[in-house]
């Protein structure tokens, strides 16, 4: 992949994980710092597609874990989930040649 795509999956989701990282440190809830510490590393190479593709997946499942997250981190994640959801659209689109990016 390029490295405008390592570009966007750091801007989109590496920087807000690393922020919510940093919350859920601040707040002490330890399980879901371990979780999503997780998810962070499974990003550790941007530009690898399919490991990022790996990664948004796993992303989706942190609303059916059981954790009770503060207003903070839920409004966080919400936003997080987002920004994943339209990355992943982009890199299932056809580009102009009909070939999937």
């Amino acid at each position: 992949m390029s490295d405008e795509f390592s570009a966007v999956v750091e801007q989109e989701l590496i920087l807000p994980l690393k922020g919510l990282c940093e919350l859920f440190a601040e707040e002490g809830a330890y399980a879901e710092l371990a979780w999503f510490s997780n998810v962070l590393n499974m990003l550790g190479e941007p530009e690898d597609e399919a490991a990022v593709l790996r990664g948004v997946i796993e992303l989706s499942k942190c609303a059916f874990l059981g954790f009770m997250y503060s207003y903070e981190a839920s409004a966080q994640i919400d936003s997080l989930l987002e920004r994943a959801i339209n990355l992943s659209h982009t890199m299932s689109a056809e580009s102009p040649t009909g070939v999937a990016h």
